[in-house]
């Protein structure tokens, strides 16, 4: 695994920016991060993308998907489709915590009352154990989502983690096309009007010209579930 610190983490950004997705997250997995990074998934409507380049490359590499306890059934369906067809050998079931919910959420409807709160019981502190032993993290967030992922970097440090954001120069139309390409599932809730797919009370159906994460939190003052700008305090 290479070794770097702050100083030249901006150099090390840019000279593994200008790869094209593959050949980003093959050096990554292969060489810079070996045994050391993980994937995250939820699974949704563009989930199929990164999880198949990573399954080029290697089909163990450990994927994290958090099971909130909120998720549509089509969710959990679609992952096991996805993990027979790209023979993934990895995939870790993350859950929040049973305490903390009897204590926070007892009846489950935190998320109508302090969804931030819930967003960090169910999604937050058990992605921050989960990815705590790994120096890289490899997800499949783009800029033409807009709003907080607008100006995203391929390549980002948070805390003392190094994230990986091969798709982030990805428009939605690439992603369509390469879907096509490799003839690969989509989730069963595309079809139905979803754009962008997380828990069931929190999501909605959206219209065709209606931008992609606009169906998350609708009518709330909140666009990010919060796992992309963790704090290690929590």
């Amino acid at each position: 695994m290479i070794a770097y610190n702050n100083y030249d983490f901006q150099k090390f950004s840019e000279q593994f920016s200008k790869l094209n997705a593959f050949n980003l997250l093959k050096i990554m997995i292969k060489k810079i991060f070996l045994k050391k990074i993980v994937v995250t998934s939820s699974f949704g409507a563009e989930s199929i993308v990164i999880l198949h380049l990573v399954s080029r490359i290697d089909k163990n590499i450990p994927i994290i998907f958090l099971n909130t306890g909120k998720l549509f059934p089509e969710t959990l369906e679609y992952l096991n489709k996805v993990k027979k067809i790209l023979n993934l050998k990895n995939i870790k079931v993350q859950k929040p915590s049973l305490k903390d919910l009897r204590i926070n959420d007892p009846k489950g409807l935190l998320h109508k009352s302090n969804p931030e709160l819930c967003c960090k019981l169910r999604k937050v502190v058990p992605l921050e154990h989960a990815i705590a032993p790994y120096k890289g993290w490899i997800n499949g967030r783009k800029r033409f989502h807009g709003l907080e992922r607008s100006n995203i970097k391929k390549i980002e440090k948070l805390n003392s983690i190094i994230k990986i954001n091969p798709l982030a120069d990805w428009n939605f139309k690439k992603i369509t096309n390469y879907i096509k390409k490799y003839k690969l599932p989509e989730h069963p809730l595309v079809e139905k009007g979803y754009k962008s797919i997380g828990c069931v009370p929190c999501t909605s159906k959206i219209a065709e010209d209606d931008s992609h994460r606009s169906g998350r939190w609708k009518n709330l003052k909140k666009n990010e579930c919060g796992i992309h700008s963790y704090n290690p305090s929590i």
